[in-house]
């Protein structure tokens, strides 16, 4: 047994568990599938992944080089991280706008690609699958549900409205159709399938979750994992799955209390008077709200001022990094069916056959209600220098399994993204001082994201104080607010990433500046965080420990 032969089972274990995804990322083999759902499948899916886990950690070590070790840790990981979801069942077919069974659907197969028709005629195979995939994902929930794992209302309810805007939506903007290369014949044979297979199931699937899911749903008051069966045990899984630490759901809430009401308040008050003169947090939040000057007029507006940003911070890279993407990402609007409920922006990294670039999905639903002064630091975590660089450079790493090319590490990785906002302000990349506010925004963001996570799944939070909490202590706009808390509500843990990880990365760039003094070197420091993928935090320390401070 081999590290790289366990890594080539656990890859295609991956790809079968989730053949959407797959098809996204350019393998191919699984195009005609979906991911199976019924209890004897999934049964088998755990037992292979914990299989694949015990093989990955009885390795000895001593006879790896660091490529393989890091290989070893991530599949150890990662095996008992799906194990662990699967066999929990809450998070397999979830009722959520983000990653729910219609949304994967939805989203993955606007991004596909294929390099033949044959390809392009396994997807037609897909698609006849949807009504007995939405079945299956509906019988999943029903079936958590009797057993007490009730989906919460706030995300049942923006999932409905994605289901009403995708079955209103205009065929020729049908993301079943989008595909190119699928032969002649191809797209009206695949019309037919949205006719009378897809979008039925599609009406059946919301039918189904009015019925019998609606009257059962958590409501806003008790929101949280702490009110659900299994809830507090599934909540202490996904702390280890998004940060890898050993904290508990409190520690972690003091953190993002520490952050958002103490140390970030100097920096609020010290900008603020730089931007508008003015010096108290409360009124520069009101002005921030109010001010017609930070809204954007059209989604024209929005992705020129995207695009103006990437173009910025590719030219300002090779001054800060030995190693970049060798090509920009692309930057496009979130598809119309399902942005009210997505998130401001999100990054798609490229295919393994790179068929497709590295993708910035920019959310442009009421530009009239976006603010201005935060984008700019979105565009620098979501593509460059934030997720198009750890997400396409771990995609083009040679010589390591193909699982690591995609494995996402989220408190790596998004603690890479919010990094990535406070160094392009070392970089020289925002525009002024009021668009620096979003760099100060977004930390705070991000630190409340602590505070109001553990608060509506630890410690009985509702829906409403969440929002509360946000508003005091964050200029954020309500809508993305209430956009951003469903999703804390609907994906736990998920929110805990981003803020634990910078932390992490933080701490590890002062103590190699403070051991290397004058030799300490940005560039080398950034190739240690991205040339070899995503790691977890321990093992990310690691690297700096024996790459970067062991001389």
């Amino acid at each position: 047994m081999t590290i790289d032969s366990v890594a080539d089972r656990f890859w295609r274990l991956i790809c079968e568990y989730a053949p959407t995804v797959a098809t996204v990322r350019g393998e191919h083999d699984f195009n005609d599938k979906l991911r199976a759902l019924d209890p004897d499948a999934l049964d088998e899916f755990a037992t292979s992944f914990r299989a694949i886990g015990s093989e990955a950690a009885a390795i000895d070590s001593s006879s790896l080089n660091t490529q393989e070790k890091i290989s070893a840790g991530l599949l150890a990981h990662e095996s008992d991280v799906w194990a662990t979801e699967i066999e929990q069942r809450f998070l397999v077919a979830p009722v959520d706008p983000y990653i729910g069974a219609h949304t994967r659907l939805l989203s993955d197969t606007r991004m596909n690609t294929v390099q033949n028709p044959d390809q392009a005629d396994a997807l037609l195979e897909r698609y006849g699958k949807v009504g007995h995939h939405l079945n299956d994902a509906l019988a999943l929930i029903r079936a958590n549900a009797s057993s007490g794992m009730t989906p919460a209302m706030a995300p049942l309810e923006r999932v409905l409205d994605q289901l009403d805007r995708y079955l209103a939506s205009d065929l020729d903007d049908d993301p079943f159709l989008k595909l190119e290369g699928g032969g002649s014949g191809w797209k009206q044979t695949a019309q037919d399938l949205v006719e009378t297979v897809i979008r039925p199931a599609f009406a059946d699937y919301r039918a189904g979750l009015i019925e019998h899911i609606g009257p059962v749903a958590r409501p806003d008051d008790r929101a949280g994992l702490k009110w659900m069966e299994n809830g507090e045990e599934i909540y202490r899984s996904l702390i280890h799955k998004y940060t890898q630490l050993e904290r508990t759901p409190q520690e972690i809430h003091d953190i993002g209390q520490n952050w958002g009401t103490e140390i970030l308040v100097g920096q609020w008050i010290e900008t603020g008077q730089s931007a508008f003169g003015i010096d108290t947090m409360e009124e520069l939040f009101d002005h921030l709200h109010n001010d017609p000057a930070q809204r954007f007029e059209s989604e024209e507006e929005m992705l020129d001022h995207a695009r103006a940003s990437v173009d910025r911070a590719w030219d300002a890279v090779d001054n800060w990094f030995n190693v970049k993407p060798s090509e920009k990402c692309q930057v496009v609007p979130v598809p119309s069916a399902i942005a009210p409920a997505m998130p401001p922006a999100y990054y798609m990294q490229p295919p393994t056959d790179f068929s497709r670039p590295g993708t910035y999905f920019l959310n442009t639903f009421k530009p009239e209600e976006r603010d201005r002064f935060e984008y700019e630091s979105i565009h620098f975590h979501e593509a460059i220098p934030g997720h198009h660089f750890d997400r396409s450079i771990a995609a083009s790493i040679q010589g390591i399994p193909a699982f690591r090319a995609f494995t996402q590490v989220y408190a790596h990785t998004e603690g890479w993204g919010l990094y990535s906002e406070r160094l392009a302000d070392e970089m020289g990349l925002y525009s002024s001082e009021v668009d620096r506010l979003g760099a100060i925004s977004a930390d705070a963001w991000r630190a409340g994201r602590l505070v109001v996570d553990t608060g509506i799944h630890a410690l009985g939070w509702s829906r409403q104080d969440a929002i509360d909490w946000l508003r005091k202590w964050t200029p954020i706009g309500l809508l993305t607010i209430e956009q951003e808390v469903d999703r804390y509500i609907g994906m736990p843990g998920q929110a805990l990433s981003y803020k634990m990880g910078q932390i992490e990365i933080l701490d590890l760039r002062r103590r190699a500046k403070e051991h290397l003094g004058g030799e300490f070197d940005i560039k080398v420091f950034h190739d240690v965080m991205l040339t070899n993928g995503a790691m977890t935090l321990p093992m990310l320390r690691r690297r700096v420990e024996e790459d970067l401070l062991a001389g």
